[in-house]
C-alpha cells in the first residue's frame, strides 16, 4: 500500500507541474454555460463573455428550475419533489431527505451550494430537507459523472444551488412575509439588501415550525386499514444567511457568503415501531470567501478559501450520541483563452477534513484526512461545435485516488439539431465512517470507480424544445455496509452496479395577444398588469434500469435485481399560466414501482400541486397559494414511512 500512495502521489507531483506550466497561457475563448439551450434560442453555439465562462459542462445533460408562484423559501427537497425525476428519498416531512440522481445512490450525488460541496465527510450525505431555496436563487441539474471537475462523489449527477448574484447600484431593498397551513406548518421570513457602485450586501433569515400531525391509515392484524395520527414529528429551523460583494477595482471583486443553520426535528416512529422519544438536533456554520481578478479581457483568476462547521446530535431511547465535523478548504484556478478557437483552464485544490464522532474507536479524537487535488483542461471551440478534455489527479492522505478525466462535445447540425456527447472516469472516496467507525470501519477500503457516459440530442424550434438523452454509468467495488458471519455490519467494496437508460424533455410556450384595456380599479392595483397572457408546458419522463451485476462475497439472490428505491420509471408534467403578477402552477409527477431493501414491491404514485400567487400595489404586495398532494393519494417514499395527504398553506409578503 506505501508503493502505490508513493507512485499515486509521484503522479499528482506530475500533474501539479503540468498545471502550472498551462498556467503560463494568457487568453481564454468564450463559450456558452451549459449543453442546454435557452428556449427559442438560436441554433448556434453563442459566446459569451470570460467572466461567465463555465467551459466544464460541455456535453452534459442539464436541467434548470424555472421560476414558481412562491413569495418565501421552500427546502431543496420539496422543490425537487415538484418537478424533477430524480429521487428524491423523504422518511416523512421535515425528516431525512436524500437524493439520487441515475440510481448512482445519496453519496455519489453532492449537493453544491455557493460553490460548496455539501456532502458529510463523515457520512458522505447532505440532507437536501435542511437546503432552503429562495425563489431568487438558482437551482441546476447536471446529469452524469464529473469526478475529474468536481472531485470524489460527483458519479451519477450533481445538484448545483447558486444564490443571487450581486445587485449593483440598486439601492435599498427587502422583503417580508408570513404564511400558515396545514398539520401546524408556520414559517417567516425576511431580507434586506442594499447596492452601489463599487459594494453590494444581501441579509435574509427564515424561521420554520410544523407539528407535521397528518392522519394516515395504518393496517391492522385482521388486514383492515384504521385511521391513526402521526406522532413525534414536531420540527423547527431557523436559517440566516449573508452575502456580500465589493469591487476593489475594476479589474478585482471581492465576495462572501455566510450560512447559520439550527434545526431540531422530532423523526417519527415507522409503521411497524411503537411510538418513542427520537430527536436530532442540527447546528451548522459555512463561510466562504471568493476573490475574482481579470488582470485583462482575456485572464479569469477565481481563488477560494472556505470553511464548514457541522454538529449533530441525534437522541434515541435515553441516549444521545453526537457529532462533529470541519472542513478547510482552499482552491485556485485560472482561465485563459489562446487565439480564436482553443480555450484552457487549471487549478489546485487543498481540502483537510476531520470528524469527531461518539461511534469512533476514541470519541475524544479528531480523526482527520487532508486531500490534494489539480487538474487541467483544454477546449477547442467553432462557431457550432466545441470539444473539451479534462483532466484530474488527487492524493488523500493514507488513500489512493484514481486518476480521472472527462471528453465532451456540442456539434450543431442546423435544421436536424445538436448533438452532445460526453464521457467520463470517475469516483468516490470511502467516508471517514467507513473507515474510522469502532471495532467496524476498514481504513484499506478502496475507493469506489466507473465510467458513464451520455448521448443527446436536442431540437429547437420558435417556441417548442424537444430534448432526448441515453446514459450509461458503470460502478465498479460499491462500498455497501451489511452483516457478516457474526451478524454485525460492515463495510466492503462488495458489488459492481450497471444503471443506463433513457431521458426525454419536452417545453412548449405560448404568448397570446393583447387583451382589452384592463379595468380601471385593476390598473390602480397594479400598474405593472400587463393585458397579456403567457403558457407554458413542459414534461419529462425517465425509464432506466440499474441492477447488480457482480457480488464479491455475500448472497447472489441480487444479481441482475433493480436497486432499492430506484424506480424503473418516472415522469412529470407541469404547466404554468401567467398574466402580469398574476401566476398558477400544475405540477404533476409520477413514480413508479421501486422495490425496498427485502426485494419486495412498493407501490407506485403520482402527486399533483398546485400554486398560485398574485401581486398588487406595483408589485409590493403579493399573496400565494400551495396545495399539495391534492389528489389525496396515499403513498410511501420509503417502506413503513407514511407521506401526508392532501395539505395547504397561504402566504402574505411584502417587498419595496
Amino acid at each position: 500500500m506505501t508503493d502505490l500512495i508513493t507512485k499515486r502521489f509521484a503522479r499528482f507531483k506530475q500533474v501539479l507541474i503540468v498545471c502550472c506550466c498551462f498556467w503560463g497561457l494568457q487568453t481564454l475563448a468564450a463559450q456558452p454555460d451549459s449543453s442546454l439551450l435557452p428556449f427559442a434560442a438560436p441554433r448556434s453555439l453563442p459566446e459569451i463573455t470570460i467572466r461567465d465562462t463555465r467551459f466544464d459542462r460541455t456535453g452534459y445533460a442539464i436541467w434548470q428550475a424555472d421560476s414558481l408562484p412562491l413569495q418565501g423559501p421552500v427546502s431543496l427537497a420539496e422543490r425537487l419533489r415538484w418537478e424533477n425525476r430524480l429521487d428524491v428519498r423523504a422518511q416523512a416531512p421535515g425528516t431525512l431527505a436524500t437524493i439520487s440522481i441515475r440510481g448512482a445512490g445519496p453519496t455519489r450525488t453532492p449537493i453544491f451550494w455557493n460553490g460548496l460541496n455539501l456532502q458529510s465527510p463523515m457520512n458522505g450525505v447532505m440532507d437536501a430537507s435542511l437546503l432552503p431555496l429562495w425563489p431568487e436563487d438558482e437551482l441546476s441539474i447536471y446529469y452524469g459523472g464529473q469526478s475529474a471537475a468536481l472531485s470524489s462523489g460527483a458519479m451519477g449527477g450533481t445538484v448545483v444551488v447558486s444564490p443571487r448574484t450581486p445587485d449593483w447600484e440598486t439601492g435599498f431593498s427587502g422583503n417580508a412575509g408570513a404564511s400558515i397551513g396545514s398539520f401546524g406548518r408556520k414559517q417567516g421570513q425576511a431580507s434586506l439588501g442594499w447596492g452601489a457602485a463599487r459594494w453590494s450586501h444581501t441579509t435574509r433569515a427564515s424561521w420554520q415550525a410544523a407539528k407535521n400531525d397528518f392522519p394516515f391509515q395504518k393496517k391492522g392484524l385482521d388486514g383492515r386499514f384504521y385511521e391513526t395520527q402521526q406522532v413525534n414529528n414536531n420540527a423547527q429551523n431557523i436559517d440566516f444567511q449573508q452575502f456580500n460583494a465589493v469591487k476593489i477595482n475594476t479589474n478585482n471583486t471581492l465576495k462572501s457568503a455566510y450560512w447559520h443553520q439550527r434545526v431540531f426535528r422530532e423523526l417519527p416512529p415507522t409503521l411497524t415501531e411503537s411510538a418513542r422519544k427520537t430527536w436530532q438536533s442540527d447546528r451548522s456554520h459555512r463561510g466562504v470567501l471568493t476573490w475574482e481578478s481579470a488582470p485583462k479581457s482575456s485572464v479569469m483568476w477565481t481563488t477560494r478559501a472556505a470553511w464548514l462547521d457541522d454538529f449533530l446530535a441525534y437522541h434515541l431511547e435515553g441516549d444521545t450520541d453526537t457529532s462533529h465535523s470541519r472542513q478547510f478548504l482552499l482552491s485556485t484556478e485560472r482561465s485563459v483563452s489562446q487565439g480564436r478557437h482553443w480555450a484552457w483552464r487549471t487549478g489546485a485544490q487543498y481540502l483537510r477534513q476531520s470528524a469527531q464522532v461518539d461511534g469512533y474507536s476514541d470519541s475524544t479524537q479528531w480523526f482527520a484526512q487532508t486531500r490534494l487535488a489539480a487538474f487541467a483542461m483544454g477546449e477547442w471551440h467553432r462557431k457550432n461545435a466545441r470539444i473539451s478534455a479534462l483532466i484530474r489527479q488527487e492524493w488523500a492522505e493514507d488513500q489512493a485516488a484514481p486518476f480521472t478525466g472527462t471528453l465532451g462535445g456540442q456539434i450543431s447540425a442546423g435544421r436536424w439539431g445538436d448533438a452532445r456527447f460526453h464521457a467520463s472516469r470517475n469516483f468516490t472516496l470511502p467516508t471517514l465512517n467507513d473507515r474510522f467507525w469502532r471495532n467496524l470501519g476498514k481504513p484499506d477500503l478502496n475507493p469506489e470507480k466507473g465510467f458513464s457516459g451520455d448521448f443527446g440530442w436536442e431540437k429547437n424550434w420558435s417556441n417548442l424544445l424537444l430534448q432526448a438523452s441515453a446514459f450509461h454509468l458503470l460502478l465498479d467495488d460499491w462500498i455497501l455496509w451489511q452483516p457478516d458471519a457474526s451478524g454485525l455490519f460492515r463495510p466492503n467494496n462488495l458489488r459492481k452496479v450497471w444503471s443506463r437508460g433513457l431521458e426525454l424533455d419536452l417545453k412548449w410556450q405560448w404568448m397570446g395577444e393583447a387583451l382589452p384595456q384592463q379595468r380601471p380599479w385593476l390598473r390602480r392595483l397594479n400598474p405593472h398588469l400587463t393585458p397579456r397572457w403567457a403558457l407554458q408546458f413542459s414534461a419529462n419522463a425517465q425509464t432506466s434500469r440499474t441492477t447488480n451485476q457482480a457480488v464479491y462475497g455475500g448472497s447472489e439472490a441480487v444479481l441482475g435485481k433493480q436497486l432499492p428505491y430506484t424506480p424503473r420509471f418516472s415522469a412529470g408534467a407541469n404547466a404554468r399560466l401567467q398574466r402580469g403578477a398574476f401566476s398558477l402552477a400544475y405540477l404533476h409527477q409520477f413514480t413508479g414501482t421501486r422495490l425496498d431493501n427485502t426485494g419486495n414491491a412498493l407501490p407506485g404514485f403520482q402527486l399533483g400541486s398546485l400554486l398560485a400567487s398574485f401581486a398588487c400595489f406595483n408589485q409590493r404586495l403579493r399573496l400565494d397559494f400551495r396545495g399539495e398532494n391534492i389528489g389525496n393519494t396515499r403513498y410511501e417514499i420509503l417502506r413503513n414511512r407514511p407521506m401526508p395527504g392532501r395539505n395547504w398553506s397561504v402566504g402574505l409578503g411584502w417587498q419595496w
